[in-house]
């Protein structure tokens, strides 16, 4: 896959697929022993992602429950499992994964009302 279109190809797949594993950026990069401006420069097309690092992200992917096509001659199937969408439910509801900016949730955005 070397033309701009399956570069594209791979990189929305990527990124949706580790949106929908729960895993930030730093997180997959974690996981695919990377670092994380490799990820990041991936998934906005500066550099094209080696054939190693597809297949060990398919893998990943697959472990958690999320299947992608690269391979069908049209769209982008991605098949993601019950389990995978509530694994990542539960790690939405997690505080502890919150940035600390957004740990008070909405409540903490709002200006204090006067007594």
């Amino acid at each position: 896959m070397e033309n701009a279109f399956d570069n594209g190809k791979i990189a929305v797949a990527i990124r949706t697929a580790r949106a929908a594993a729960g895993w930030n950026q730093q997180d997959f990069a974690d996981l695919m022993k990377v670092a994380k401006s490799t990820v990041a420069r991936i998934e906005t097309l500066e550099i094209a992602a080696k054939g190693d690092f597809v297949m060990r992200a398919m893998r990943l992917f697959r472990e958690k429950g999320i299947d992608v096509d690269l391979m069908a001659p049209s769209d982008l199937p991605i098949r993601i499992s019950d389990f995978a969408i509530a694994d990542s439910i539960d790690a939405m509801k997690d505080e502890t994964n919150r940035r600390s900016d957004r740990k008070a949730g909405i409540a903490g955005l709002l200006p204090n009302e006067p007594d």
